[in-house]
């Protein structure tokens, strides 16, 4: 039996029209190294400058933490021109303990990212290579890991001493959050004709303490 050669020409363009068009889809990104520094400026009001080869727009959070301290910062930032900055840090209206910060540098999701981003990076990140990107969940993220020094060494007393204020403004901001939580389950349950126990509200309340803010001060519930 004779194959139709008319036939497999046809059969043949079909599989070369499949496969340019995928290719015309998913076109190969060029892969980018990627590159990231950080120094850190000022004394006890410190400013992280970055530099980096990441493009115009991408989303980075910044995360600066020292539990001698109770210090905790997270703020998102953007490249633009290849730089960023975050500062200056201050514990609340304070300046920050001498002692050593920890700093973590991590890229939001790439489908968080702008459309622009995503185009240079990939819908998943994956055009991201080197050292410095994680992959996991599905995709490829960008986390840099570092720490700087805050004066000479730190001081024992001085931590003890921004623990006690974190934890006196924890204590305040916790009774006054409780006591507008307790005084509006009393109206609405005299609304409906129902027995309130304020005093078990209220310790029920005190028992859920709130979280350390980023800033060292008090984070309580959205």
């Amino acid at each position: 039996m004779r194959v139709d050669e008319s036939a497999k020409r046809k059969s043949a363009f079909r599989v070369w029209l499949a496969t340019a068009s995928l290719m015309i889809a998913s076109p190969v990104l060029p892969a980018t190294q990627v590159e990231l520094t950080t120094v850190v400026e000022g004394d006890l009001r410190p400013t992280i400058q970055g530099a980096c080869n990441l493009p115009d727009g991408m989303k980075l959070i910044v995360r600066v933490t020292r539990k001698e301290s109770a210090f905790e910062s997270e703020t998102p930032v953007e490249v633009q021109s290849g730089h960023f900055a975050v500062g200056p840090l201050m514990q609340g209206s304070a300046d920050l303990n001498p002692g050593e910060y920890h700093v973590e540098i991590m890229s939001v999701h790439p489908t968080d990212q702008p459309e622009a981003v995503r185009a240079a990076i990939g819908q998943k990140g994956q055009a991201l290579q080197g050292p410095l990107i994680r992959r996991y969940s599905g995709a490829t993220w960008v986390r840099v890991l570092t720490t700087f020094q805050i004066g000479r060494a730190a001081n024992p007393e001085l931590d003890e001493a921004r623990h006690e204020q974190v934890r006196l403004s924890q204590t305040r901001w916790w009774r006054k959050n409780c006591t507008e939580i307790c005084s509006g389950g009393e109206r609405y349950a005299e609304q409906r004709g129902e027995p309130f126990d304020r005093p078990a509200c209220f310790k029920t309340c005190i028992a859920n303490p709130p979280s350390v803010s980023r800033d060292g001060a008090v984070n309580g519930p959205p």
